[in-house]
């Protein structure tokens, strides 16, 4: 291996033999800037408040206690029995819509028992939906009247029966005795049952 010919000076530094050891220069201070930092310090300042300010404006209030009033749900019961009324107060069958009257009056009931037992009593037949009120009702005089009131409308809707004037005030007279034996037991507000 070959390199080109470099010189190289070495020198020497100058030493006083007689002279006392010096310590290193002290360091320089730098001067303070009073206006820079004043500024930097204001900046940050008009920040902080910015950022404070939007905070307070945006932020939702942890410790404010919000009232929320909510109407109660009406119970099943009442809103089957103003359906009932409803539908008595339109007279259908003594307008000669006797049909009509026995589909509305068992399809209030048969709403009422789907919201009452929680099964899909308007899409059952009778059959099925007395089997299923069999298994959830406890009173049988109640369900041996449930029965007797589809089966009557059910003759009336699919059969072509006519009843007789009475045969109509008594189903009527027959739904709200179903909802009243039927309806679930109402509790104070604010009090519920102990499990």
């Amino acid at each position: 291996i070959e390199t080109n010919e470099a010189v190289v000076f070495i020198h020497t530094l100058e030493v006083i033999p007689n002279a006392d050891i010096k310590d290193v220069k002290a360091p320089i201070r730098i001067p303070f800037d009073w206006l820079f930092w004043g500024i930097v310090l204001l900046v940050i300042l008009l920040l902080a408040s910015i950022g404070y300010f939007l905070y307070k404006k945006f932020k939702k209030p942890e410790d404010e206690v919000r009232i929320i009033r909510r109407t109660p749900p009406i119970p099943i019961h009442i809103i089957a029995l103003k359906s009932l009324d409803k539908l008595k107060e339109k007279k259908l069958w003594q307008q000669g819509k006797v049909k009509e009257y026995h589909s509305e009056i068992t399809e209030i009931i048969r709403k009422y028992f789907e919201d009452r037992y929680h099964f899909n009593s308007l899409e059952m037949t009778t059959a099925e939906s007395m089997i299923v009120l069999n298994r959830v009702m406890d009173n049988q005089k109640i369900i041996d009247l449930t029965g007797k009131f589809l089966a009557n409308a059910d003759m009336v809707k699919f059969a072509k029966f006519v009843p007789i004037p009475s045969v109509n005030e008594e189903m009527m007279i027959q739904a709200y005795e179903i909802i009243d034996k039927t309806k679930p037991d109402e509790e104070p507000l604010g009090v519920s049952r102990a499990q």
